[in-house]
């Protein structure tokens, strides 16, 4: 029988998950919340979890994420090629941390970038060269690393995968039986301090996005549901955005009981989509009491583990090349090798005829092959190359979509319509409507949208003639960005 652990904390609070296997059954037993991390010590000695094999779960503002495209190469080079680009990708790399990945070619008719449009069946050409790689790739600081390693030693535990929240919670999904075909499902997951929002499509995750949301003690609160409904929605134009031709068929919310079912019930009113309550304990054994769903990712890491399933994510175990050392095979394929040349040269005289002509065949086939592919990889490197001159701009467009949409106003109080993005050469020029529900507004937006890069001015203004009720004032906003502001 093994001992399992799963640790996860948030500021200086801590929730630990044990289980025990027993050959294929999994039986969860105690569940815990700390406010104080000292006292885990007493637990690990109450709950005799000493010497527990651990998996630390991770926020996802805890570690960086990024998505990557690379054009088709075998699986086998993807750990050294994430590792040679994270350099570029990442904003505080390391190359001491930790960083590890995961393929998301289950997107079979979508894209995750223009550089590399979805390869169709229809299109036997490049099919048979294989498809770009899209994952999603992720690092984890080195001095997190062995703060979490430190803290594992000091209270005797052992430390196997540190993993992502996001991720864990998914393999929740998963193991339920939920891995439909073709369906795109918008997992909501609520913690303290922060919503895990997942999109998994065919139960595996390819989009992630954690917002800072506090969490009331009554998640029905309309106040708190207003702000989760608009989070959503921003999750569904991001993944809009970064995975062409995907969408969300349902949202499933990870809670049951009442509160949860009128915060399902106000979410509804803003989607169109159906959403529903998923129980994170139900099919599974469990003895304690105290697990609700603040504890999906930690179920979903422990059954992974328990059932011996490749993790999307592991800090500790972050992929590799695979590399053959082995004597044994060195001399085999020596032994081979020779024995291969004795064979050819008793019968070169014989063959000889018949394996040129398969050679030219077989050349034949392949330099066709390269014929097809190769208008397809200058393409590729053409489109890389435009890419580079738009980051070159010096300003990234996608940060400041995200910059505006945190700094407006509440969006029962103002719209924005006609947005446009333009780069100058003193820097670039953001330029809306902004339809305001009273004149009143104005001043309030301008502050709101005046920061040390961003200049704004307000254009015509003046009442809203266009048939909205709830916005009775219009006004063109120009915000202008400096020269190499971010």
């Amino acid at each position: 029988m093994a001992t399992l652990l799963a640790i996860s904390w948030e500021n200086d609070r801590l929730r630990l998950l044990s289980a025990t296997t027993s050959g294929k059954t999994i039986t969860f037993n105690h569940a815990a919340q700390i406010d104080e991390p000292k006292d885990i010590g007493r637990l690990i000695t109450q709950y005799r979890l000493a010497r527990a094999e651990t998996v630390v779960i991770l926020n996802r503002s805890d570690v960086e994420v990024r998505p990557m495209v690379f054009p088709p190469v075998p699986t086998a080079e993807l750990p050294d090629l994430v590792r040679f680009q994270a350099g570029r990708e990442f904003n505080h790399y390391d190359p001491n941390a930790p960083v590890d990945f995961f393929v998301t070619n289950k997107l079979e008719d979508v894209s995750r970038s223009t550089l590399f449009p979805a390869i169709k069946s229809s299109d036997s050409s490049l099919v048979s060269a294989g498809s770009p790689k899209h994952l999603l790739a992720s690092t984890l600081r080195s001095g997190t690393f062995q703060q979490i390693k430190s803290f594992c030693e000091e209270h005797h535990l052992v430390l196997r995968h540190i993993v992502l929240r996001p991720c864990a919670a998914a393999a929740l999904w998963r193991h339920a039986g939920n891995s439909m075909t073709d369906q795109s499902v918008l997992l909501v997951e609520l913690d303290f301090n922060e919503a895990s929002q997942v999109i998994a499509y065919q139960g595996a995750p390819v989009f992630m996005r954690s917002p800072k949301i506090a969490r009331p003690t009554d998640v029905s609160l309309p106040d708190f549901a207003a702000r989760i409904l608009a989070e959503m929605k921003r999750t569904r134009i991001a993944a809009r955005n970064e995975i062409q031709g995907i969408d969300v068929n349902e949202v499933i919310l990870f809670g049951t009981g009442p509160q949860f079912a009128s915060l399902a019930d106000q979410l509804s009113e803003g989607l169109d989509i159906p959403i529903r309550l998923f129980d994170p304990v139900q099919g599974l054994t469990v003895k304690t009491t105290d697990a609700n769903e603040l504890y999906a990712p930690h179920f979903g890491a422990l059954l992974q583990v328990a059932r011996k399933e490749p993790l999307q994510i592991d800090f500790c175990n972050p992929k590799r090349r695979a590399e053959d050392t082995s004597k044994r095979n060195l001399l085999t394929a020596v032994l081979a090798t020779v024995l291969v040349l004795i064979g050819s040269f008793f019968s070169y005289a014989f063959y000889t005829q018949i394996t040129l002509r398969d050679d030219v065949r077989r050349l034949t086939v392949k330099l066709n092959e390269l014929q097809k592919t190769s208008g397809a990889v200058v393409d590729q490197k053409r489109q890389l190359d435009e890419l580079e001159k738009w980051r070159a701009d010096g300003i990234n467009w996608f940060e400041q979509l995200t910059w505006l949409s945190q700094n407006a106003l509440p969006a029962d109080e103002m719209m924005i319509r006609d947005l446009r993005f333009n780069t100058t050469q003193a820097g670039g020029t953001i330029d809306f409507v902004a339809l305001l529900r009273s004149p009143s507004l104005v001043s309030p937006m301008v502050d709101r949208f005046r920061g040390p890069s961003h200049t704004p001015v307000l254009g015509q203004a003046g009442p809203e003639t266009g048939g909205t009720r709830m916005y009775q004032h219009r006004g063109a906003m120009t915000i202008r960005l400096s020269k190499g502001q971010p």
